[in-house]
């Protein structure tokens, strides 16, 4: 197995090196930077870009959630690549802001990597990975309706960036840990529908 002790930080610095030097930087671009790496850093990465600054951008969580459901479908048909509509690689966003955001996820890619390890791999195989795959197509299916209210796209999408990690460290325990997360997330939403 490769060796993983940086994986997070390095697949930052693949979205910076992606963003330096530019105005703007498109979606494509991004998406491009990290297909080489696989699903779980993308998966691991994007999600977390929604706590950034870029995620109180209005409709962004919606544009993300739908990104992160392409990757996820690919993933689950079995696709080795990443594919993204023409329309959503060439949307364009501020590379300033992707650079801040970049610069916000250092410490904390950091403290992952440090603290993240291959544990019960045999969790986060290929029986996982599809069940970790449909979960997500269904947080992500939440992220629209959620917008309305502030903050709550966060919650999904840690959940998505939890199973992310399980699959760029092989950690089996994070990816039972995001089926758990996955089922008080909708407990606590057909909680907050019902009421409402």
């Amino acid at each position: 197995m490769a060796d993983q002790s940086s994986a997070l930080m390095d697949v930052i610095g693949e979205i910076k090196d992606a963003s330096e030097g530019k105005d703007t930087v498109e979606v494509g671009q991004l998406i491009d930077a990290l297909d080489e790496r696989g699903y779980g850093p993308a998966l691991a990465v994007l999600p977390l870009i929604e706590l950034t600054p870029l995620g109180g951008i209005p409709g962004f969580p919606t544009l993300l959630a739908l990104l992160v459901a392409i990757l996820a479908l690919r993933m689950l048909m079995g696709y080795a690549h990443f594919w993204a509509p023409n329309w959503l690689r060439r949307r364009d966003l501020g590379a300033s802001k992707v650079l801040k955001s970049v610069e916000w996820l250092r410490p904390i890619s950091e403290w992952i990597d440090e603290k993240l390890h291959a544990r019960l791999s045999r969790v986060a195989g290929p029986t996982g990975q599809k069940l970790a795959c449909a979960v997500i197509l269904c947080l992500c299916l939440s992220v629209p309706p959620l917008e309305v209210v502030p903050f709550a796209t966060s919650a999904p999408m840690i959940v998505i960036s939890i199973f992310g990690l399980a699959l760029l460290y092989r950690d089996g325990l994070l990816m039972l840990l995001g089926f758990i997360g996955a089922g008080i997330a909708a407990f606590a939403g057909a909680n907050l529908f019902f009421a409402g």
